[in-house]
Parts: C-alpha cells; structure tokens; sequence
C-alpha cells in the first residue's frame, strides 16, 4: 500500500490525537522530573477546560506549552538528549537552517483512512514567556522594538522567490526586491543575539507574555503560578489557575451571573419599547437576541445584552423625541450626551448599574448596563455598487476605530527611563498621543455617517430594496423581509420582531439551528459588574417573582 501526501479529509483523528497526548506526557514527566514550571496556553486550554480532550478539529489542532525564559533554556539541552529517546524529534531549525524561536516536538504518524496511508506528523510547540514592564505605556514602547527586530529576523531567515511569475504591482515587486536584496545577503546571527537580549530585559515584573515569535495574551504571573492539573486526553498536564485569558468555564456561578445581568436587560428591553410605541418608532431585536429567541425560545444561555435594530429614520426619531419619556433611571446614550464613547451607534443604560469589559475597563464614559441601538441603512441594489460602497464605509469604520483606540490619557511612569530606548521611546509615545488628540473623534464620526447614509433620502426614488448595518459587524436585511414588524413574545414581555425572522437569521448565520462548539458558547470579555441596592430592590431583580414584578410595572 503506497502512501500518499495529497490533502485529505480525515475521519478518524484519534491517531493524532493520541501522538500529541503521548508528546504531552514526555514534556509533563520531563519538567517534572528537573523541577521545571510549565503550563499549557491558547487552544491547549480551551480543549482542556472545555472537553478534557483537545479542541475537536482534528489533525491539525494546536498544542501549545510555555516556560518562563530561564526554564525554557534549561528545557532545550535536556529535551534534545531525551527526545531520541522516545521516537520523538525536536525541530528548532527554520527551513533555511537559521535558529528558530519556538521548539516543535515532533512524532511522526500514519492514519489508515478507506484503505489509504496518509503520512503526517504531531506537533507540539514549547514557547519561552518573559517578563515585561508593569505600566501600559512602557509595555506599548517595549513591544513596538521586540516587534521590530521579530520582523527583522524572520524576514532575514525567510526570503523566498514568489511561487508563481504571475504580474504583480510595481510595488510589491520592489518590496520583494528589496527585501530579498537586502536581507538575504544578511547574517541573521546577531539579529537573533539582539532579540533574546531585548526579551531579557525586565525581570521579577508583574507581567508575562510570549514576546516571539509574535506577542501572546498579557497575563499576570500570578495567575498562572501556582498551576491547577487537568486531563487532556487521559494526560495529566499543568494548566494556568485562572484560564480567562484564553476561555472562559461555563460553571454554574457564571450561569447564575448572566441569569441576573439578562433580567437587567429585560428592565431595558421593557423600557425601550414602552418609549418606542408612544413616540411611534419601529424597532426589531437582531444578532444574538433574535437567534436566542428562534432556537432556544428566548436568551441564549451564556449571552448577556440585548441588540436591537432600527431604520436610520426611526434611530434618529428616537434620539430625539425619546429622551422626553425614558424614565430618571436610563440613559440614552449619543455621541451628543457622552462624546468620549467610540461606538458608531447608540446604547440605552440603566443608571446604577456597571458593566466593565476588556474594552472598557479605562474609558470614561458611562458603562451601565445596556441595550444596543443599530441603525441599518439603505445599499444601491446592483451587487457591484454594494461592494464599493460597502468598502467605503468600512474604511471611515475602521479609521474611526483606530483613532479611537490611540486616544490615550496622558502616560505615568513608576521609574525614572534608564537607557536611551526608554527616553526615546516615552517621547515617542506622548508625541503620538498629542497628535492623535488634534483629530476630534466628532470629524471621523461625522465623516461615517455622511458616508452610510447617502442613500437614504434616495430610497423611494432608487427604488431600493436592501439595508445594512456596518458596525460592530456588517448585516444586511432585505427591506421586504422586514416590514411590517411583528409583535412576539420575549422571555415573558412583547417586542417587536421582523416579519420573516429566519430569512434575517439564514443570512447572518447560515445553519442558525446549528450549536456551536461547547468552548464557542461565550458571552462578552466580562471583567466585572454592578448594580446598585436600590436599583436591584425597585426592580425586583433578585426576587423569584421577577417577571411578574416587571409585566405588572409596564401596564
């Protein structure tokens, strides 16, 4: 039977599987045995947490390991001797023979799949974490120079002719020129010193990462030491104790959390169609919201907001005329009221309440509690003239965006700069900051949605039968499939819905019946929440009888 190298489709990845466990075990009782601190990382963790197994896509799902620097280097020496020992190999060569960064533990296997031998091989990949500087601002500058000697290296040991003489653009033409020119003539050698002395540079900090070949999660070392032992596929391994840097563990405190942040929503969801009905707006629940409602009957267990959707024109009558009938506990919040916020669209938010995520754990605007407000647009009908457009709108998205997520606070710094690098660097940074600050986040805003709504008051005339919402991510809605809204029930309050939900739904998520996978069943990057005693008392948000406290306060 000849074995062959084709792709193919494997049915039966236990062979894999079982390579990758026994790769695990060798590594575990290694660092074990020489007092070595080690702990799984990235999908290892997520297979781990969420099925004691790995990550169920087959061969080529990724195992990955880390080490603090100096074990890491104690590792090498010791693997190299042992690995021969157990048909196991260690690559640490790139192709061109340069030293890579990473070690690549290696078992050669063979899968019998409908009478074909396909050859391959398991991997498992041991990274060395350092140290890094406890402020944001230095951790920015230190990562910007590890990043740019990472580039430097890799392109020095990676040069290779384009596969295909196919035309290509007068400047990646010169870019690979000049690239092959002038680092492929290089010695990589004190390229590859200079980087392994700039990781070494902080030590004993609060913080750790994997800093090459490319930049990891920012964890604390604290919660990654002591580490917690799991099985991952019959095999005892080290594990970070807290893993939300990398999944979060559906236990039953974290259910009973979303359960109670979900009631809040629904104070919301209550409020804003009480104020909808008497200004006369039209709205429906979209994304997660109407998904929870067509497959499981109302929220989706581990979701925790509300996203609703309106037409530009009923979204711009509601930002006017609704703040008159929001009662004293909401905030309809705009661009106008909190003009600090980074969203193209709007929130409604429950005062007394706080929902702190990873993205806006150091913003300063009001954080409460909300529900979404999407304004969807109108889109030209030919297919062409969508996909200009939609490039376009996109573009002034993103560089509001990122405008946006370089308006920083001016930096403050524990220590004194102790070299020139450091001196440069803070210069460098508070140089950025002031320039970014002398473009108004208003002008990029007011450019957005100058952009997205250039066909709206051309509708009727045009004829135009589609509409869209661009941030946070592009959906698209057939008017038709909209109009007239429908009154449905929702966990035990009526809102509007739109008249053909699973068309809306086929085209955002396909086969929307379909369950994710167990460790794709996560809500937001929830770092914390709040609500205030009065605000859980006059609501009823603990009480058994909740919903009946929440329809009887409507009427």
């Amino acid at each position: 039977m000849k074995p062959i190298t084709e792709k193919v489709t494997y049915k039966n990845y236990k062979a894999a599987d079982d390579a990758r466990a026994e790769i695990l075990k060798f590594i575990d009782d290694l660092c074990n045995k020489n007092g070595l601190r080690y702990f799984a990382f990235s999908k290892l963790v997520v297979g781990a947490v969420h099925y004691n197994d790995f990550i169920p896509n087959g061969l080529k799902s990724t195992a990955e390991i880390g080490l603090l620097r100096d074990d890491y280097d104690k590792l090498i020496p010791i693997i190299n001797e042992e690995a021969p020992k157990h048909d196991l190999n260690v690559n640490d060569r790139y192709p061109s023979g340069a030293k890579a960064l990473q070690l690549t533990i290696e078992k050669n296997i063979e899968i019998d799949n409908d009478d074909v031998i396909v050859t391959d091989i398991a991997t498992v990949v041991i990274s060395a974490f350092d140290f890094v500087p406890d402020t944001e601002a230095e951790q920015k500058s230190y990562f910007r120079k590890i990043e740019r000697i990472n580039k430097k290296y890799n392109k020095m040991v990676n040069v290779t002719p384009p596969k295909s003489y196919k035309p290509m653009r007068v400047t990646k033409a010169f870019s690979l020129f000049w690239s092959t020119f002038f680092y492929s003539t290089r010695n990589p050698k004190n390229t590859y010193r200079k980087l392994l002395k700039s990781v070494r540079g902080y030590k004993d900090t609060k913080y750790i990462t994997r800093l090459i070949p490319k930049r990891s999660a920012l964890v604390k070392i604290d919660d990654i030491f002591p580490t917690q032992r799991i099985k991952v596929h019959g095999v005892e391994i080290n594990i970070p104790n807290k893993v939300n840097y990398w999944t979060v563990a559906l236990d039953d405190a974290l259910m009973q959390q979303t359960k109670t942040i979900q009631k809040i929503d629904l104070v919301l969801l209550k409020e804003l169609d009480r104020v909808c009905r008497i200004v006369g707006v039209g709205y429906f629940i979209c994304g997660g919201t109407m998904l929870g409602y067509r497959r499981h009957g109302g929220f989706i267990p581990w979701d925790d907001d509300i996203d609703v959707g309106m037409l530009r024109e009923d979204y711009y009558k509601l930002l006017k005329e609704g703040p008159k009938y929001f009662g004293e506990d909401f905030f309809l919040q705009t661009r106008q009221n909190d003009p600090t916020i980074p969203y193209l669209f709007s929130k409604l938010r429950l005062n007394g309440t706080s929902y702190i995520t990873t993205f806006n754990e150091k913003r300063k605007f009001h954080k409460g509690i909300c529900v979404d407000l999407f304004p969807f647009d109108y889109l030209p009908n030919s297919l062409n003239e969508q996909l200009h457009f939609r490039n376009k709108v996109t573009f002034w998205k993103n560089i509001n965006h990122k405008l946006f997520n370089r308006y920083h606070e001016k930096a403050v710094y524990t220590e004194k700069p102790k070299t020139a690098f450091e001196r440069r660097a803070r210069f460098i940074n508070e140089l950025r900051r002031r320039l970014v600050h002398l473009i108004p986040l208003k002008l990029t805003q007011k450019i957005y949605i100058n952009k997205v709504t250039m066909y709206n008051s051309r509708a009727k005339e045009l004829g135009l039968k589609t509409v869209a919402c661009f941030t946070p991510t592009y959906t698209y809605a057939n008017v038709e499939d909209m109009i007239p809204y429908q009154d449905i029930n929702f966990e035990g309050i009526t809102v509007m819905a739109l008249k053909d939900i699973d068309s809306f739904l086929t085209m955002q998520y396909h086969d929307f019946m379909q369950l994710p996978l167990l460790h794709q069943r996560v809500g937001h990057d929830l770092i914390s929440w709040g609500i205030s005693d009065e605000i859980a008392k006059k609501y009823h948000i603990y009480d058994d009888d909740f919903l009946e406290h929440l329809t009887k306060d409507g009427e």
